[in-house]
């Protein structure tokens, strides 16, 4: 038997790790048959009459804005970082670095016949865009109640040292100037009280109306409120703008002040009426006074009697007749 042998194939050496094996030689497309080439040229042909709307929704490109040839305003991020820029009148900017340093103020008026100067705590600063001017709210120590003040009518506004004039107090150490009137200086009071659920979310939404002020939710649209503050008359008004949709809890004296605001609002009875205006005479003599009637007893209803047969009724008497003499003139 003959024995077929076949060839062996020979290794290939290694390369090194150095060395970079050859590239394989890029394939060549086959060309397309005819027929599908005049397909894909008919088919880019009326692409190029009608195109293909894109898939999905179509993206919206903006064209930039050009610039305007005018400088540039400042942004209102920019101006609400550094509200001391330009935009503020200068006695507002006075007032503004007050409150964040946490200091009084002294006030002088342009018209300082009608109102003298006084030590203020500024609290809040706001514009007011139905009377387009600047407001300045706190406590104003000359009468020691809260006040609104219009900047642009005051002359001056002066750096005070120290907490000032007519400061209350005992307060405690390292309270600011500017809200120991009112609010941390004096006898303190603790206040409770419920609100209901229509005025739960403008609470929340407004700044905090006394230190230390605190909204707890209680469900069923409740929530309770406690702060702790020094004026009565400052508490008894935050109090009353809610309405019947605030009922107090404590301190008793707050609510005996919003029981007796309630009862001047109700109205009282007048103890005596409103007098009559009179009426002058002809003869220049005033008019007597009015009398007041008083009214008459309802007659009790009795029931119709008819006659009686038997009885006969009297003749009614038969009027007189009046003679008139003539007198002839002598």
């Amino acid at each position: 038997m003959a024995v077929i042998k076949t060839p062996r194939k020979k290794p290939t050496p290694a390369l090194p790790a150095d060395t970079v094996a050859p590239k394989k030689k890029p394939s060549v497309p086959k060309k397309a048959p005819a027929k599908k080439a005049a397909a894909v040229a008919l088919e880019s042909a009326v692409e190029a009459v009608a195109p293909r709307k894109p898939r999905g929704r179509p993206r919206k490109v903006e064209a930039p804005l050009e610039a305007p040839a005018t400088t540039a305003l400042p942004s209102v991020r920019s101006a609400a970082a550094s509200p001391e820029s330009t935009m503020l009148p200068p006695l507002a900017q006075a007032l503004y670095a007050a409150m964040r340093q946490g200091r009084p103020v002294e006030l002088i008026f342009a018209d300082g016949d009608a109102n003298a100067p006084r030590t203020f705590e500024p609290r809040h600063l706001l514009f007011d865009t139905l009377s387009q001017a600047w407001f300045v709210w706190g406590w104003d120590r000359r009468y020691n109640a809260e006040r609104h003040h219009r900047v642009d009518l005051l002359a001056e506004v002066n750096d005070v040292e120290g907490v000032g004039r007519g400061a209350q107090g005992p307060y405690a150490e390292g309270t600011p100037a500017n809200q120991i009137g009112g609010w941390l200086g004096g006898e303190p009071i603790a206040v409770k009280l419920t609100l209901q659920k229509q005025w739960v979310f403008a609470v929340k939404q407004a700044p905090p109306a006394f230190p230390h002020f605190k909204l707890e939710d209680q469900g069923e649209g409740l929530a309770q409120v406690s702060f702790t503050a020094t004026d009565l008359r400052a508490i008894a008004r935050w109090v009353m703008q809610f309405g019947d949709g605030a009922q107090v809890l404590e301190p008793a004296r707050l609510v005996d002040r919003v029981k007796q605001v309630g009862a001047s609002w109700a109205g009282r009875e007048r103890s005596a009426a409103a007098p009559v205006a009179s009426r002058p005479s002809h003869h220049g003599e005033p008019a007597p006074e009015p009398r007041h009637s008083e009214p008459r007893p309802q007659a009790e209803h009795r029931p119709h009697r008819e006659p009686r047969p038997d009885r006969e009724e009297a003749p009614k008497p038969k009027a007189g007749k009046v003679e008139v003499l003539r007198f002839d003139r002598l």
